[in-house]
């Protein structure tokens, strides 16, 4: 039985779904910002009384783009050495590489490692910082 189908699409309502929720969320939170600046200084520093813990941070943690770029630029190395692989095993049809069972495992396997390495290296310079 084959399940491409019935996987196919609830993955899709999945992605479009979490798109959906990011961007409200973010509506949510910019909608919030600006309220906060248009505020005046005696209410803002009459809810600060009420709760002493509440800071406002809007500056954007310069590190926060480490993780992800550095997850994609592992993903695309692994990427990059399955085409490299495929191509110079099976030069001729692409089709026969794709059957093989081990050549299946390196093209899952190997964005997968690499994409782990890039996130090591990340926490690495996120530490070193």
């Amino acid at each position: 039985m084959d399940l491409t189908a019935v996987l196919i699409v609830p993955t899709v309502f999945y992605f479009i779904y979490a798109v959906w929720t990011r961007t409200a969320t973010k509506k949510e939170r910019l909608r919030f910002l600006e309220t906060l600046t248009s505020m005046s200084p005696d209410v803002l520093s009459a809810l600060k009384e009420i709760n002493p813990q509440w800071e406002i941070n809007v500056k954007k943690d310069p590190k926060s783009n480490i993780r992800p770029a550095c997850l994609l630029i592992g993903l695309g190395i692994g990427l990059l050495i399955v085409w490299l692989g495929l191509t110079a095993w099976y030069p001729g049809d692409g089709v026969v590489s794709l059957r093989d069972e081990v050549n299946g495992f390196l093209i899952l396997a190997s964005p997968l490692l690499f994409g782990g390495i890039g996130l090591l290296v990340a926490y690495f310079i996120e530490r070193k910082n």
